[in-house]
């Protein structure tokens, strides 16, 4: 199995939720498992087949689901516990709401304890520093860092831009907001899902 890779990133200096620590620890290079990834490591396991294990998980989804619109609460035993709640559809609470006033809130998910322990008893066994993330960053050195990183690549994300200049979310999205008030980058995706390029002339480009 490969090691999960971690490293320190330096608090925001304004953050409340980081007064006690300078740094926080975050893990690196994360990738995402899909459910036809899950469905392919299960499948090597068992018997059943790609396609059957599709069906109970649909099947899976279906049943929590009808079970949660009761009102009940879901409890998958070394899993997890499902759970909703419940608001006003006018954000204010009178005490006089009837049935159609109510909407869903949030289903909440809370990992079972079995499950965790589980998880925390191997993960001491696989994680490693990469130990580049501690130190501060200069502007020159991050343009270097660009500069070098769009030599072989054409697009950068903000998360990806996090790993390559060893900087928090925050301040990556102050550095991307800045190039691309510059004129430096530019933004060729969505909204919601940027993506950016680097504007030629920049980064050498």
């Amino acid at each position: 199995m490969d090691a999960i890779e971690y490293d320190f990133y330096e608090n925001p200096g304004k953050s409340s939720e980081f007064q006690k620590s300078k740094y926080h620890i975050r893990i690196c290079n994360r990738q995402t498992v899909d459910t036809d990834g899950i469905v392919r490591n299960i499948s090597r396991k068992c018997t059943l087949t790609p396609t059957d294990i599709h069906a109970v998980i649909v099947a899976f989804q279906d049943e929590i689901a009808f079970q949660l619109r009761q009102g009940k609460i879901v409890r998958l035993d070394g899993l997890c516990q499902f759970d909703i709640s419940l608001a006003p559809s006018s954000g204010v609470c009178t005490g006089q709401e009837t049935g159609p006033d109510i909407v869903l809130k949030s289903v909440n998910i809370n990992p079972d304890k079995k499950l965790t322990d589980t998880v925390r008893d191997t993960l001491c066994r696989r994680v490693k520093s990469i130990g580049n993330h501690s130190d501060d960053i200069s502007e020159q050195d991050i343009i270097s860092r660009m500069t070098e990183y769009f030599k072989t690549h054409r697009t950068i994300t903000r998360i990806q831009m996090q790993d390559l200049c060893s900087m928090t979310r925050y301040m990556a999205n102050q550095y991307i907001n800045r190039f691309l008030s510059d004129g430096r980058l530019e933004n060729i995706g969505y909204k919601n899902h940027p993506v950016y390029v680097a504007v030629p002339g920049n980064f050498g480009v």
